[in-house]
């Protein structure tokens, strides 16, 4: 007698809510107990599930100085740097990007909702603050993470020459890195979660990873050729 085949597992699809959207008044923190190096391993939550948000629901936001490829700081081994000790160890780049009002206002309350949580957890801890600000250009800006090695790479998608092309991984991201200038001043459009909180030596924060990110470069301004009548030369 033959077998009935087996029904397929339904994909379940994560719905990812505007920033807008994300009720901050019920951010938890889980404590997972204490790491390797001693220090907590904490998770922010909402609603009891990771901290995950579109933050370009509408319009676009810019990165400044795009990837910083030649960093002289501790580099991903996809660029020289040493491998992880564990296999799969996500590794990445961080990407600066400048915000509006009402996405540091949010980024904002999230930062100091997880501090005032945190300090109920590990007290005296110096908090480094999630969104930055630039009195001289008087703009506000904040990192987030782009996973290009290992586990839960960004799934990235480039709008370039009218075409959109997707893909994943530092070898996809490397083939536009140079003929883009790194991705700086591009138009951005990206989903993020709040992975978990850090802790390191006496210092704590907490980091945004992009899950998915959409580069649009912009097309760099040309000077003005103020020579270019040869009759104005000859004369």
């Amino acid at each position: 007698m033959a077998q009935e085949p087996q029904s397929k597992r339904a994909r379940v699809e994560v719905q990812i809510p505007a920033f807008d959207k994300v009720d901050l008044d019920k951010l938890t923190l889980k404590d997972h107990g204490k790491g390797k190096n001693g220090a907590p391993r904490v998770f922010p939550l909402v609603a009891g599930e990771a901290v995950r948000f579109n933050l370009t629901p509408a319009g676009w936001l810019n990165t400044p100085f795009g990837f910083d490829v030649d960093s002289k700081f501790e580099k991903p081994s996809f660029l020289g740097g040493k491998e992880p000790e564990n296999s799969g160890t996500p590794e990445g780049l961080n990407l600066r990007i400048n915000l509006n009002k009402a996405e540091t206002e949010f980024l904002t309350q999230l930062d100091s909702r997880c501090q005032e949580s945190f300090e109920n957890i590990v007290k005296g801890a110096k908090w480094n603050d999630l969104v930055s600000e630039n009195p001289l250009f008087k703009t506000t800006s904040a990192k987030v993470m782009v996973i290009l090695k290992g586990e839960g790479m960004t799934k990235i998608a480039v709008v370039v020459d009218d075409k959109v092309v997707r893909g994943e991984g530092w070898e996809f991201l490397k083939s536009f890195v140079d003929s883009q200038n790194a991705f700086r001043q591009a138009e951005v459009k990206l989903v993020v979660r709040v992975k978990k909180l850090w802790n390191v030596a006496g210092k704590a924060g907490i980091k945004l990873e992009a899950t998915q990110l959409v580069l649009r470069p912009t097309e760099r301004p040309k000077e003005a050729d103020a020579f270019g009548d040869d009759s104005e030369l000859l004369a």
